[in-house]
């Protein structure tokens, strides 16, 4: 075979040319799967009945570190990423002394709406506050009231004044004895009750 001047090709090799070519394929097939076999199985390690477990993705966390026979590059055991950042952080808080006070941002939109939403809730809670004193107080003004007009009826009771009621037709009758008590009774019952 005669090589030609530049710009020329190089004739084809078939493989009856070239005995070596499937074994170069093969090499080069071999050579690949070598290569990428580190990327199917990265993580080994020993499970709880002593079996050796492969897999691409870590170990569950129920298995110590001391179990992980082999890790994909790069990864660190547990522990060393805690250890380094509580060491980050010790450092970053012993070197961050604030010089001068810091000054807010400026709120955006959010924070806009934000505070309207606080606002809102707050006037709607002092409302409701106000609302039920306001309750308070009416009720307490009932109470006393009731226990004025309960204490009252005892004394009128209890004087021995001949008391009269209206009955049905809107009579005026005189009370007996047992209405007498009945009537006591209910003046106590508001004055137990009005009365604080």
């Amino acid at each position: 075979m005669r090589l030609r001047s530049s710009g020329a090709k190089l004739p084809r090799m078939t493989p009856a040319q070239c005995p070596a070519l499937p074994l170069l394929r093969g090499l080069l097939v071999a050579a690949a799967l070598v290569a990428t076999s580190g990327a199917w199985a990265q993580w080994q390690w020993k499970d709880a009945s002593g079996r050796n477990m492969f897999s691409d993705t870590p170990p569950p966390a129920s298995i110590p570190d001391s179990a992980i026979l082999k890790r994909p590059k790069g990864s660190a055991p547990a522990s060393a990423p805690t250890a380094l950042a509580t060491e980050a952080s010790t450092t970053s808080a012993a070197t961050a002394q604030p010089s001068a006070p810091v000054a807010k941002p400026a709120p955006s939109g959010d924070n806009q709406l934000e505070q309207r939403k606080q606002q809102m809730e707050k006037a709607d809670t002092d409302r409701r506050k106000a609302e039920e004193k306001a309750a308070e107080e009416k009720a307490a003004k009932a109470r006393a009231v009731n226990c004025e007009n309960g204490r009252k009826n005892k004394a009128t009771i209890e004087s021995g004044v001949r008391v009269t009621v209206s009955n049905a037709k809107g009579e005026a009758e005189y009370l007996d004895e047992a209405g007498r008590a009945a009537q006591l009774r209910q003046a106590n019952e508001v004055i137990r009750e009005n009365c604080r």
